[in-house]
């Protein structure tokens, strides 16, 4: 089923999961992964795509076995920066083969250590990927796309990035999934300045635990998004101290989402990083909340 025609009856709850950095390593422990996560009755989990092609050629695969022989929808990342055509066919080929109907169209990091010309560029954007697909696609997949409550860092200004995010839109994205953010004000600004500019599709919250104050530091500075004062106090008081960290990760994370769900949020994903623990502490915390959100 296409996420989008979920998304017409319910908020959503799904996981993300990546695929081991080699081709060749043994999936056994991310399909262990996976069927923990399974225990939390998601509406879909997503699987990422390898930025510099490291991954490239196992997000098909895991995205068919989630599928196929798990029982849950899948959504297949696939990024274009450093793709030709020819190779995105093919993936896109390879999914519908394997009847996964869902993908999330990303633009993706620069290759590092790589020089990239602009003009050999097939893709500039998320929004190229998008239109593209649906161009040669038409209709067989719900593609989605990415968005930044704290702005994406290449962008001047908010209203620069949302009329980015405008044409990604009408280019085909039918729902929109967020970066992590840590500060909710963020999320509710940019929902109400998409509304205002036209963006109607769902956007669902991503949301990423803290595990660990490095964690913490590396996440907000790839993702540009601002630590709050009192997230970031917590987490300078405990640093010595693993396990504290943890639970204030947990804790915070929980109260996020509670907060997201009473102010109606179109879904929540939470960025796994492929620990399934994290997110059955979560789900442990707050079971009649989440079946406010009319996932139970």
């Amino acid at each position: 089923m296409k996420i989008s025609e979920i998304l017409k009856k319910k908020a959503t709850i799904s996981f993300e999961v990546f695929p081991p950095k080699s081709k060749n390593a043994n999936l056994a422990s991310l399909y262990k992964t996976i069927v923990e996560l399974a225990d939390l009755n998601p509406d879909f989990i997503s699987v990422t795509y390898g930025a510099a092609g490291s991954e490239k050629g196992r997000t098909a695969e895991i995205a068919s076995k989630i599928k196929n022989d798990f029982g849950i929808e899948s959504v297949a990342h696939l990024t274009c920066i450093s793709s030709k055509k020819e190779e995105v066919l093919e993936v896109c080929q390879e999914l519908r083969d394997h009847h996964v109907e869902n993908i999330l169209a990303l633009r993706g990091d620069y290759p590092k250590n790589k020089e990239v010309k602009e003009e050999e560029l097939d893709f500039h954007y998320g929004s190229d990927l998008v239109e593209f697909i649906h161009e040669n696609f038409d209709g067989e997949f719900c593609v989605s796309g990415a968005c930044y409550p704290d702005v994406h860092e290449e962008a001047r200004n908010l209203k620069e990035d949302l009329l980015a995010l405008k044409k990604k839109v009408d280019a085909g994205a039918e729902y929109l999934i967020t970066q992590i953010f840590y500060d909710n004000q963020y999320y509710y600004r940019l929902v109400k300045e998409a509304r205002k500019l036209g963006i109607n599709v769902p956007i669902i919250a991503g949301i990423m635990p803290v595990t660990n104050a490095k964690s913490l530091k590396n996440n907000a500075k790839m993702c540009g998004c601002s630590v709050p004062y009192e997230l970031s106090t917590m987490v300078e008081k405990y640093y010595e101290y693993p396990e504290a960290i943890k639970e204030i990760g947990i804790n915070y994370a929980t109260h996020q989402i509670i907060d997201l769900i009473t102010n109606g949020v179109d879904g929540i994903h939470i960025y796994t990083m492929n620990r399934p623990e994290i997110a059955k502490s979560i789900f442990t915390g707050i079971p009649t909340v989440l079946r406010e959100l009319n996932h139970a």
